[in-house]
């Protein structure tokens, strides 16, 4: 221990008893410097009085010993007050690499495992901070009555007192919030805390790619598999993926591009319970409702049924191309289907012989398989679509239209709707059981509707792909990491079931988001956004500028009791008797419950710092240090 680190380490003893209490006057002068000095020159005299024989040893010698444990004494709690001090100029941005990220997680397990804790707690590093208390809270009420800039000592004692480098002043936020506690240590949460959905809030440029980076980064080197859809294409995040794949010796990530059909090809209608599902995610990202997105509906359904029914696997592109002119020879392969190779070639035969043709002979065929009973179900209703009225269908379906060619449009017909035997095509259901990396980039910038779109149906896959994991128990149900970046963009009812039920199926959830009001603008509502916003168990809270924001932060984070000093002094004369007065003096202390994190110490965060709300309450002040990938680590 260093000299600085002994002199102002707390202990409870008979001398600091109390130093750990909230003190009316927290950041004090250090008044005990005085007499620790004089009590040192008072040592000093002694001890030399005594090696040079000026006076006997007997008393010149315990009276100096005894001068010297004062003046330890008085400059140990000398120290603390300006370390207290010191510390409110918080500490610069901490750059780690790869290589000691992974040693820093892997030394934690094994302390974890050596204590017998490898069942109940596998540790996420979430930074360096402290457990943030009532008494912090009252510090920080104090702290906005006074300028704290007046309190800093010099930045070198700064330095020499807390063993970090200080904040630069000229840096965004207020650095103080995070030197209320001088004492820090890393911050460790059990796994098992993310598993009811953890959600990530703060403006540009506050951090948020910086804690996700490193939630990430962990997930991987766990071993898990890893799903990051990310709208913009983050380098930092991209880069840190492809370094902790390598670093964990895994294999290297699988990145889907909507516009790069040579990368990964996704289908996302693979999986599916009922064909109306199917329906329902292609429906969900038009733009309108009401009566017309119900007869877009019904199309859907009645060709994806059709679809199914002679064993082709649905497709955005193939619903599209069914629609737009192959719907008549879809619905007589699934008659022939139905009613026979011979059957059916008898009713055309006969068709014919009649003298009808085209649409006429088509309706011929179906009407004479259906009095004869030889139509399944999806044929039937597949019949009855096409005998509506051509003219009018297409009007009752175009709002429909555009959003199917919206999604097969140049590269996304090959990345969104590959065949079958395609190599580059994977399913998400193959990608978590082989426990793959998936990077997906929607690519929001140039395109942010199509964007959407994407996301939605990709987690509208995820969670059907999720329910299957939790019907069928034959399933490896391997622990699945699903990061969500400015999740107002692709936010859904998928998104929001997972969120309620994935964590039965081993899907762990983690969304980052700007504000509040860009979930309602996406959701339709306020109490939409409050509804979907409920179903994080965990909130971590960067510098955010929304006063909707901060004020749904600041609730979840609860209140506490502030006490609040009112003194009062007052003097009267007697103008009878010259020289005659009276004085009083009062102190009045109230208390009021407050928030224990104002709404406006939201906004003054800096960057990478966070307040957070961990499942069961535990409430965190912390900062994150930024990743840095080794280079090696990036090379092909």
């Amino acid at each position: 221990m260093s000299l600085i680190k002994f002199f102002t380490h707390r202990r409870r003893s008979i001398f600091t008893a109390g130093t750990d209490a909230v003190r009316a006057d927290t950041w004090r002068p250090a008044v005990e410097l005085w007499p620790a000095a004089a009590w040192g020159l008072t040592a000093t005299a002694a001890l030399s009085m005594t090696l040079t024989a000026m006076t006997p040893p007997v008393p010149a010698l315990p009276m100096g010993l005894a001068a010297g444990v004062l003046a330890t004494l008085r400059l140990r709690s000398a120290l603390n007050v300006l370390k207290d001090r010191a510390a409110l100029a918080g500490s610069a941005l901490e750059l780690i690499s790869s290589r000691s990220f992974a040693r820093r997680l892997l030394r934690a397990r094994r302390d974890m495992a050596g204590k017998g804790n490898n069942e109940t707690f596998a540790p996420v590093w979430f930074g360096r901070g402290f457990d943030w208390g009532p008494e912090h809270a009252q510090k920080l009420y104090e702290l906005s009555k006074i300028d704290v800039n007046r309190l800093l000592p010099a930045r070198a004692l700064c330095k020499l007192l807390t063993g970090t480098e200080p904040k630069d002043s000229r840096t965004v936020g207020l650095s103080a919030i995070d030197g209320l506690e001088s004492h820090k240590t890393d911050i460790w949460v059990s796994e098992k805390t993310l598993e009811g959905g953890t959600l990530i809030v703060g403006t540009t440029q506050a951090g948020k790619g910086v804690l996700l980076t490193s939630l990430v980064t962990q997930a991987i080197l766990r071993g898990e598999a890893v799903i990051v859809i990310d709208p913009k294409m983050s380098s930092r995040l991209q880069n840190a993926v492809t370094a902790a794949a390598k670093l964990a010796r895994r294999s290297p990530p699988l990145f889907f591009h909507p516009n790069h059909p040579e990368g990964l090809r996704i289908n996302p209608l693979t999986h599916f319970e009922r064909p109306s599902e199917i329906a329902s995610r292609i429906t969900a990202v038009m733009s309108d409702s009401g009566p017309f997105t119900s007869f877009a509906w019904s199309a859907v359904n009645v060709v994806v049924d059709l679809l199914v029914h002679v064993g082709q696997t649905p497709s955005i592109a193939a619903i599209e191309s069914v629609l737009t002119g192959d719907f008549e020879d879809l619905l007589l392969e699934a008659a022939e289907l139905d009613c026979g190779e011979d059957y059916f070639n008898m009713l055309v035969s006969e068709a014919k012989v009649k003298g009808k043709k085209g649409r006429e002979g088509v309706l011929d065929v179906l009407e004479r398989a259906r009095a004869e009973e030889r139509l399944s179900e999806a044929t039937l209703k597949g019949a009855a679509t096409y005998a509506h009225d051509p003219v009018h269908f297409s009007k009752i379906t175009a709002s429909l239209m555009p959003v199917l060619a919206m999604l097969t449009s140049g590269a996304l017909r090959q990345t969104l709707s590959p065949r079958d035997d395609d190599p580059l095509a994977m399913s998400l259901s193959e990608i978590i059981a082989q426990r793959k990396i998936l990077y997906v980039c929607l690519n929001s910038l140039p395109d942010p509707t199509v964007a959407g779109a994407i996301g939605s149906m990709l987690l509208a896959d995820l969670a059907s792909c999720a329910g299957e994991r939790y019907n069928n128990t034959s399933i490896s149900r391997n622990t699945v990491s699903l990061f969500v970046d400015e999740c107002s963009n692709t936010i859904s009812r998928s998104l929001i079931e997972i969120l309620n039920k994935g964590a039965e199926s081993g899907l762990r959830t983690t969304c980052a988001m700007q504000t509040v009001a860009d979930l309602a603008a996406r959701l339709g509502s306020t109490d939409e956004a409050r509804m979907a916003l409920g179903n994080f168990n965990s909130l971590v809270a960067l510098r955010t500028k929304d006063r909707l924001t901060q004020e749904f932060v600041a609730e979840t984070f609860g209140r506490t009791y502030i006490a609040n000093t009112a003194a009062t002094l007052t003097s009267a004369s007697d103008t009878a008797h010259p020289g005659h007065f009276t004085a009083g003096a009062s102190r009045q202390i109230t208390a009021s419950r407050e928030e224990i994190i104002p709404c406006d110490v939201l906004g003054k965060l800096p960057n990478c710092e966070f307040f957070a709300s961990l499942a069961g309450g535990r409430l965190i002040k912390g900062h994150t240090p930024i990743l840095i990938p080794d280079e090696d680590l990036l090379c092909e």
